[in-house]
């Protein structure tokens, strides 16, 4: 009987100038240099969305830990539900600015500078002898009035580490000889015809579900190469010397870019080039325009809903927010279709996806959107999570730290992991009974009972505080009370709230506040300094 041959994980495919990463193989159980339990290495990916939520369309507000129905936004996820944790009540630092929404996210908190965020944690941790530790990606450049909002990696030294928004140097940096000259792209051969030898030799020695995986795997190169070749191009124009431009981004738009660089993305970490990678969606305020979905505004004047309220702004904002959710979508049913040891690549993979902030017109830090999937022996899915109270990010920061293995005591201000994270027990969000009512007195009215934003797409402007047994008091006031009383990080509990108002028919309408308070908790919403 002939021994079967063994491969080293770190197996390359060899060409002229290429060297071609390999996914995992049956061939490479039990080789030498292979991890002493023959499993597909862990591997974490965080996707940033930028600009906060619209909340009523993001919020889940009803059902349990297993029990619960997805919100509009995150329709896209259906059939990934079994694979999410959805996390609530994440954050409590009142205000977020744009710059420090975008350190909290991987840092714990805005005030944490001089430290690696905890992607570079865990990348240190996992790594391994990959080619890349970790890789950073964006889709945007820099936002040079406040360059703070352009990244969420940092280095041990608290500095920023720069990333790449282009899906063909991020395949070279992968797959093509480093020292090759872009302006030779299309005179290059292929990769795959390169190494197409070492395959076949390869392919002689493997089994028949090594040989499926193979096939597949070059089939996914092959389409990344052809796709690269085909993605429009802008004309050049023929009265400027465009060899002294610097070289553009090669998709029609941001829609293409970003379906190219998932492809990449999965092929990254499939490949095992590297097992820890971030991608921003956007900076933390960006300012991009989605022409290809019809709108003609900015993103980050439309997230700004309250003060530039139109029904067309918010519908363009949720037609943003809804893109952003499939492209999440687009990722996971990617890394669920590459099968990997006894599972999929996804169930390998550890995927975080949300923001810095809430609200996005009120710069909220409280209900800040946070959902992960994947990671099957690292967190337990298929559930919904709404703490009793506010958790700081750092904490559950500290847990996926904990999670994979990084021996850590303490991150971004916080001392406790998080719980319930891989199923343990935790406090769940219960309502906590107080009484309602409401005052009048002339233009004066005081009410007490559960402030929320109006869930009809028409009154993006507009609050109610449901008082029991009569209608809700409506709550329409001007941006600068909006701003000043930051209505937006009430939301979803009891407050005692002052202002002016009047009567019509039974509703009693409020239009100048006084003040607010919640019954449970902070007396105040904090400010930009936490």
């Amino acid at each position: 009987m002939t021994k079967r041959t063994k491969l080293d994980r770190r197996t390359l495919l060899r060409g002229a100038g290429v060297l071609l990463p390999l996914p995992f193989l049956n061939l490479m159980k039990g080789s030498a240099l292979a991890a002493p339990d023959s499993k597909p290495p862990k591997r974490f990916m965080t996707l940033f969305k930028p600009n906060g939520v619209h909340p009523p369309s993001w919020n889940i507000n009803a059902g349990t830990e297993y029990d619960f129905r997805l919100s509009p936004l995150m329709k896209p996820f259906e059939k990934h539900k079994d694979d999410l944790l959805v996390l609530d009540n994440m954050g409590d630092f009142g205000f977020s600015s744009h710059a420090n929404s975008t350190r909290r996210f991987l840092s714990g908190h805005h005030a944490v500078k001089n430290s690696a965020s905890v992607d570079q944690l865990i990348a240190k941790k996992i790594s391994g002898d990959t080619p890349h530790r970790s890789i950073e990606l964006t889709t945007e450049g820099l936002f040079p009035n406040q360059f703070g909002c352009s990244y969420i990696s940092y280095d041990e030294n608290g500095g920023a580490i720069p990333r790449e928004s282009d899906p063909q140097l991020v395949f070279d940096r992968l797959f093509r000889n480093p020292l090759a000259n872009p302006k030779q792209r299309k005179e290059m051969a292929s990769v795959l015809d390169r190494v197409q030898e070492d395959a076949r030799s390869l392919g002689r020695k493997a089994g028949a579900e090594d040989r499926r995986t193979l096939d597949e795997y070059m089939q996914v190169v092959r389409d990344s190469e052809r796709r690269l070749g085909t993605m429009q191009q802008v004309e050049p124009n023929a009265k400027f010397d465009v060899d002294s431009f610097k070289r553009p981004g090669t998709g029609a738009n941001l829609d293409e870019q970003v379906d190219m660089m998932l492809d990449l993305i999965a092929l990254a970490l499939w490949t095992d080039s590297t097992r820890c990678i971030t991608y921003m969606l956007g900076n933390s305020n960006s300012r991009m325009v989605f022409d290809f979905l019809g709108i003609k505004e900015q993103h980050h004047y439309l997230s700004h809903f309250f003060r530039n309220f139109s029904r067309e702004n918010l519908d363009s904002l949720l037609k943003i927010s809804l893109w952003h959710m499939e492209k999440f979508d687009s990722l996971l049913t990617k890394l669920k279709s590459h099968a990997e040891g006894d599972g999929t690549l996804l169930d390998n993979t550890l995927v975080l996806y949300g923001s810095g902030m809430g609200h996005s017109d009120n710069h909220t830090a409280t209900r800040i959107p946070i959902v992960m999937a994947g990671g099957k022996e690292l967190i337990k899915t298929g559930r919904y999570v709404r703490y009793a109270e506010n958790q700081q990010l750092g904490r559950l920061h500290l847990s996926l730290m904990h999670s994979f293995g990084v021996d850590i005591d303490a991150f971004g201000g916080s001392l406790q992991p998080l719980p319930g994270i891989k199923g343990s027990d935790f406090q769940p969000y219960q309502e906590r009974p107080f009484k309602s009512w409401v005052r009048m007195d002339d233009t004066s009215v005081t009410v007490q009972g559960r402030l929320r934003m109006s869930d009809d797409l028409n009154e993006a402007k507009i609050f109610y505080v449901d008082v029991d047994g009569q209608p809700a008091v409506k709550v329409e006031v001007v941006f600068r009370d909006f701003h000043d009383f930051n209505l937006a990080y009430h939301c979803g509990t009891g407050v005692t709230l002052q202002g002016q108002g009047s009567r019509q028919g039974e509703q009693v309408i409020v239009t100048r506040l006084k003040s607010i308070q919640s019954i449970f908790g902070k007396s105040k919403p904090g400010t930009q300094n936490g």
